[in-house]
Formats: C-alpha cells, sequence, structure tokens
C-alpha cells in the first residue's frame, strides 16, 4: 500500500494516515508513506504527477486465489 497525505490537509487530519501507516507496519504490512508539506486536501494532484507511482503500480500483481 502507497499512502498520500497533504500536511495541510483540513478535511483529514494527517494523525489519521500517521495511525492507519503504523498500525499496519506493527503487523508486517508492506506500506509507503508520501507526506506532501504544502498540499491540503489535495494530494492526488502531485501523486498523479509523480512518474514513480505508474513505476510501482507495474510492479505489483494480484496473487492468484489457492484453491
Amino acid at each position: 500500500m502507497w499512502v498520500f497525505h497533504g500536511a495541510k490537509d483540513n478535511v483529514v487530519p494527517l494523525s489519521e494516515s500517521e495511525i492507519m501507516v503504523s498500525t499496519l507496519k506493527t503487523r508486517n504490512g508492506n506500506v509507503k508513506f508520501t507526506v506532501y508539506p504544502e498540499a491540503k486536501h489535495d494530494s492526488w494532484t502531485q501523486t498523479y504527477n509523480n512518474p514513480e507511482l505508474y513505476k510501482w503500480f507495474l510492479q505489483h500483481q494480484r496473487q492468484k486465489a489457492v484453491d
């Protein structure tokens, strides 16, 4: 999972994403966390403009269900 959050978000507090990421990590979750220091609630514009996101997408595949 890759989590993105704007540090100046006035809709969803940054602490909510920090709690979620921390919880995932304590359960051995494979999580990456990016905070945009100047972004408010719109963290998606910077995210979708980042070519690294698309490289990251291509590194993942769905696992086949075990019968």
